[in-house]
């Protein structure tokens, strides 16, 4: 074969070799932005669903905060409430104190409350002889003529003789009764403190109403 003969097949073969170079290169570069292309969306759904998880996660954050501080202000007005709701049942406990050891208040007697006090729980506790128990200062007040008033308006009120006495121990409260059958079974706590706190459940709505309305 002539140098020329061979020359051509050399040729042939560099120029088909170039070609599938060409088409090998092609092939990687298509396929090389294939995979950039899956990359970049890969990452730019990845970075939606960071921002979107960061957003969900800030608005739950959120919420939650505001949650707590609705809580919190809810608490501390609810604190409010209950002090000047303490602070009003004390007030109550100091003008029965004062109407107790002055024996008037306004257009409030303390004979007449204890005489009512009385009656009420002669009324509950059976027999027709019954104990009084005062505080000393009132042990000193309700006898003599005061207990014949006393028993008067008793049997008045409740429509039964009963004879009343005191006994002779004193109690330590502001002021009010306790009065008890002489044998002991049956009891009625009328104190003034013993009172006020029986009804400091029963009207503490009413309390909370007109000191706060609607706020509640």
């Amino acid at each position: 074969m002539s140098d020329e003969g061979v020359d051509k097949i050399i040729s042939h073969i560099e120029a088909k070799a170039e070609k599938e170079v060409s088409e090998i290169l092609l092939r990687a570069q298509a396929e090389a932005d294939k995979i950039k292309k899956a990359a970049q969306e890969k990452a730019e759904r990845e970075a939606e669903r960071i921002l979107s998880n960061g957003e969900r996660l800030a608005s739950l954050e959120e919420q939650r905060i505001i949650a707590e501080t609705k809580i919190d202000v809810r608490r501390k007005r609810m604190d409010a409430q209950e002090e000047a709701i303490v602070a009003s049942f004390e007030g109550a406990r100091k003008v029965l104190q004062e109407l107790a050891e002055k024996g008037k208040r306004d257009n409030l007697v303390y004979k007449d409350i204890m005489f009512n006090l009385i009656a009420s729980a002669s009324e509950v506790v059976d027999g027709d002889k019954l104990e009084l128990a005062f505080n000393q200062r009132d042990s000193k007040t309700f006898k003599g003529k005061m207990m014949g008033k006393l028993g008067a308006f008793v049997k008045k009120m409740t429509g039964r003789d009963i004879s009343l006495a005191l006994t002779d121990e004193t109690i330590q409260c502001l002021g009010g009764v306790v009065v008890r059958d002489t044998e002991k079974q049956v009891e009625v706590d009328n104190t003034l403190e013993a009172k006020l706190n029986r009804l400091r459940e029963s009207i503490r709505v009413d309390v909370a109403k007109i000191l706060f309305g609607d706020r509640i």
